[in-house]
């Protein structure tokens, strides 16, 4: 995953894991994700696996864009639960999402302030 994106992606994680959990983004244990996997297949009507959602917040609790690499569909399914929204326009969903945290005052264009995503995680 680009850099840039990164930041965006542990804070969309973080207020899923909120939305889901009431609690900050952590670890996510086999039961936790099986969980999560069917709070967001109720909520958008598409599935990601437990799998995918653990190596996801694994990659983000440790700070590693290199290691994951999810396409546009997957981010819109993140999106859609956290909005409430069942399966829509796949490609723009993600787009519209990270757009809102790009030319943040305080950051430069294209990147998130990254001091504001670390509060937000409790870093």
């Amino acid at each position: 995953m680009q850099v840039s994106e990164f930041s965006i992606f542990r804070t969309l994680l973080n207020d899923v894991h909120h939305k889901a959990f009431g609690e900050p983004l952590s670890a996510l244990p086999h039961g936790k994700a099986q969980a999560l996997s069917w709070f967001i297949e109720e909520t958008t009507g598409q599935v990601l696996s437990y799998k995918t959602l653990s190596n996801f917040v694994g990659a983000a609790l440790q700070r590693r864009p290199e290691s994951i690499n999810p396409n546009a569909s997957t981010l819109a399914i993140l999106v859609r639960y956290l909005q409430g929204q069942a399966a829509g326009a796949d490609t723009v969903v993600w787009y519209k999402y990270r757009s809102r945290f790009f030319g943040q005052e305080g950051g430069a264009k294209g990147t998130y302030p990254m001091s504001a995503v670390g509060a937000m995680l409790g870093a």
